[in-house]
């Protein structure tokens, strides 16, 4: 008895493979922090890039009272595209007046899932607003 009593004190005592126990404690919610900052840059990357389309088909409306719903839309989801970007929804309206002014607004929703978190879903909403054809 005196043996096994000995033992798991030594045993107490021991150090080897702490690290190797901490570091499974702790590497979970490290590896889940770094793609959840990931996952944050790709969101931000997103927002980004559609606001950044809208600004770009805006100027067609900018310079031209002839463009087009389909014109606008084209552009967009173009420009959107090449940057690996799913589809936008796209509406485009012009406010009639002594100045009209064109209104584009684009929605996007996209989920995301990120390990040990549920799915995130995320809308995306761009707007600008631009005078037409001066």
């Amino acid at each position: 008895m005196r043996y096994r009593a000995q033992s798991i004190s030594d045993l107490a005592k021991d150090q080897r493979g702490a690290a190797a126990m901490e570091f499974a404690i702790v590497s979970g919610v490290f590896v889940t922090a770094l793609l959840g900052i990931a996952y944050i840059g790709i969101m931000l990357f997103t927002n980004a890039a559609l606001h950044w389309a809208v600004e770009r088909s805006v100027r067609l409306a900018a310079i031209s009272t002839t463009t087009t719903q389909t014109a606008i839309s084209t552009a967009l989801n173009g420009y959107l595209s090449s940057l690996g970007v799913p589809a936008a929804t796209v509406t485009y309206s012009v406010a009639a007046g002594a100045f009209p002014v064109a209104h584009i607004n684009a929605t996007l929703s996209q989920s995301y899932t990120i390990p040990f978190i549920p799915t995130v879903n995320v809308t995306y909403v761009a707007d600008a607003y631009v005078p037409q054809g001066a």
